[in-house]
């Protein structure tokens, strides 16, 4: 597991066109938001888990939102794609659990992640509660800086 690279951004369209076809118009806009994700760090993010023997088995792609009531910036995940689909609760986790570490590191202090994701008992074992406007939320405590 691994956040992806802009040099991914191909193999990893083809991955999801594979995975989830999409119509052609729908595919490029898919491809167009995981490039600007990739290509610029500072919108977001995305995750991906690999696996040695079936190589790509998700992708979390997360983006960097404003959120007035936290009072900060969150990372939104709404979609996690998956291959095989009924392999899905253990490495979207995964996913969340190198995504906290990565949001902590940044200064980003509220992982959201869209209800449809997680079951509540998944949630609950992550970290997450439910948010007032029907979101999964997980507090981060960000990470200490060391000086020198």
């Amino acid at each position: 597991m691994r956040l992806a690279a802009p040099a991914d951004a191909r193999w990893l369209a083809e991955w999801l066109q594979a995975a989830q076809p999409l119509p052609v118009a729908a595919a490029r806009a898919r491809h167009a938001l995981v490039e600007g994700l990739l290509a610029r760090p500072e919108r977001g993010a995305c995750v991906v888990v690999q696996d040695a023997e079936q190589g790509l088995l998700g992708c979390l792609p997360v983006a960097l939102v404003p959120h007035l009531g936290l009072g900060g910036l969150a990372a939104f995940a709404a979609e996690w794609w998956a291959r095989p689909a009924g392999a899905q609760a253990e490495p979207l986790l995964a996913c969340c659990s190198l995504l906290a570490d990565w949001c902590q590191a940044h200064g980003v202090r509220h992982l959201l992640l869209s209800p449809a994701l997680l079951t509540p008992p998944q949630a609950a074992a992550a970290g997450f509660v439910p948010h007032a406007g029907g979101l999964w939320h997980r507090n981060l405590s960000p990470a200490p800086k060391h000086l020198g």
